[in-house]
């Protein structure tokens, strides 16, 4: 079981995130507690209006729970409890949701950091060790497998990461651009393991389309293909910063370009490669492409229309609710205004405000204890009103969460099918390259070079060659065929058709 917190701001945003239906393959609210409202932009809006009275500038706590097995819904219950106690938010509001990506589940609990009793955020120390420590027990006690580095640190070893632990912002650049950081880390170390130099290390990095840049804070970075910074020393695997700087140290910061010139280079490369790869796209693997976004965008489209259907159906039955209440409410009020009791009751009333004497006694007693039934009536329609007029507001503010939420997934979409594309654009590039070099090394096709003119008397031998050469009245002149045809088109009687330019 791995589980990985951090504390954040922005509510709205990752409510928007964990309703995204086109990042994930099933999303369920599992539970909200300690709030009113019933869904996660309404349940993160109250987080942070208790927030606003602290000077917390992240008040939620989000924790992703990712077991090596499946767990049922009540061994997470008992793990979540397990965790509150640890991280002391024990009895603080809380939502959880739980997510089927790639086939496995895993669960989302968000927390207000914000104790609203004694208004302050609750100090979130060592929560890292604290999470380790509940994995390895979480673990034993449910019957999973530990990963090597939970191994590791449970026998308080030091564990040597084999594998590259991406950041958030990684993980962004992963989905958007469909290359994990395990793969470029494998690709910048291989440069800089099979280069004796620091002119041959740029050179590789130029061959695998990195271009290596003075950074703005520090040394070096490496730009990629798609415009993104990333760190030299942290993708280059099994050498200390140390040893990677004395390699370099040749380099003069002038000779290398900056962040901003880097990213134009990678610019320019990718429009070049672009219009290549435009040219020679072939006519099958576009219709796929095109098979394939029609069908993902049709899927999203029936997803989005069932939550669309869901939530009108909610508003409907609230409005036909609240038609029923007002009607429920009118019917009562006039039975009552029927009865003898009611007529008493107002002329009473009356009298008592026509009365100077009675008013300025009988008058603050009458308000109080709303003897005057149409007044009663009055303070029953206002407080229906009200009501309704909550529960409406609260009808618009699900449709722009709804309206939020498909927003995030048409751009999900977007991202996803412009990396099918590039993926395809380049594995067709990376085939072209591969036969081309694979026909030169075979000595299957030679590169010719043609002199001014002899492109056309070449053009003319192999057309006159392959329809036969005749004869045009002189046996001295020989035309090639498609000359002849010409000519013959030209010389054609009631010909519509003028000579071709």
């Amino acid at each position: 079981m791995i589980l990985k917190g951090s504390q954040r701001a922005n509510g709205a945003d990752l409510a928007t995130h964990l309703m995204n239906i086109c990042d994930n393959e099933r999303v369920e609210i599992a539970a909200l507690h300690g709030v009113v409202a019933d869904d996660l932009h309404g349940a993160f809006a109250e987080f942070e209006a208790i927030a606003s009275g602290t000077k917390a500038k992240e008040p939620l706590y989000s924790l992703s729970i990712n077991p090596s097995a499946p767990l049922t819904r009540q061994q997470y219950e008992e793990a979540i409890a397990d965790i509150e106690d640890r991280l002391g938010l024990a009895g603080q509001p809380r939502a959880t949701v739980f997510h089927i990506k790639d086939g496995r589940e895993h669960c989302h609990v968000i927390w207000s950091r914000i104790d609203a009793e004694k208004m302050r955020a609750i100090h979130m120390a060592h929560d890292h060790r604290r999470l380790c420590d509940l994995s390895c027990e979480l673990a034993h006690k449910f019957g999973l497998d530990l990963p090597p580095g939970l191994q590791a640190w449970e026998k308080k070893q030091r564990f040597k990461k084999e594998r590259l632990e991406p950041t958030l912002a990684e993980n962004a650049q992963a989905k958007k651009t469909g290359i994990p950081p395990e793969q470029r880390r494998a690709e910048i170390t291989a440069a800089y393991n099979q280069s004796d130099s620091a002119e041959a290390f740029r050179a590789a990095l130029a061959q695998k389309r990195y271009i290596l840049a003075k950074g703005d804070r520090r040394g070096l970075v490496v730009v990629d293909r798609y415009g993104d910074v990333h760190s030299l020393t942290r993708y280059v695997k099994d050498h200390s910063a140390k040893g990677i700087r004395q390699k370099l140290s040749a380099l003069k910061s002038d000779d290398l370009p900056d962040v901003e010139q880097a990213r134009a280079l990678t610019r320019d490369l990718a429009q070049q490669q672009g219009k290549g790869a435009g040219e020679g796209a072939g006519d099958k693997a576009e219709e796929t492409r095109r098979r394939v976004e029609e069908v993902r965008r049709q899927a999203l489209a029936r997803a989005q229309e069932a939550r669309r259907l869901a939530s009108a159906q909610h508003e409907q039955e609230i409005l036909t609710r609240q038609a029923s209440e007002r009607l429920a409410l009118h019917a009562a009020q006039e039975s009552e205004k029927r009865g003898f009791l009611f007529r008493v009751r107002s002329a009473v009333a009356d009298l008592i405000e026509r009365t100077p004497a009675l008013r300025s006694v009988l008058g603050p007693l009458q308000k109080l204890t709303h003897l005057d039934p149409r007044e009663r009536h009055t303070l029953e329609k206002d407080a229906l009103r009200r009501r309704h007029a909550r529960e409406k507001l609260e009808i618009a503010r699900r449709k722009r969460s709804l309206a939020a939420a498909e927003k995030r997934e048409q751009e999900s979409l977007t991202e996803a099918l412009a990396r099918l594309a590039r993926r395809q654009g380049e594995e067709q590039a990376r085939l072209r390259q591969d036969f081309t070099e694979a026909g030169r090394d075979q000595k299957l096709w030679r590169a010719r070079v043609f002199d001014e003119g002899d492109v056309t008397q070449e053009f003319n031998a192999r057309s006159g060659a392959a329809g036969g050469d005749q004869d045009d009245g002189d046996d001295d002149v020989r035309q090639p065929q498609w000359k002849k045809r010409t000519e013959g088109l030209q010389r054609r009687p009631g010909s519509r058709r003028g000579p071709r330019r």
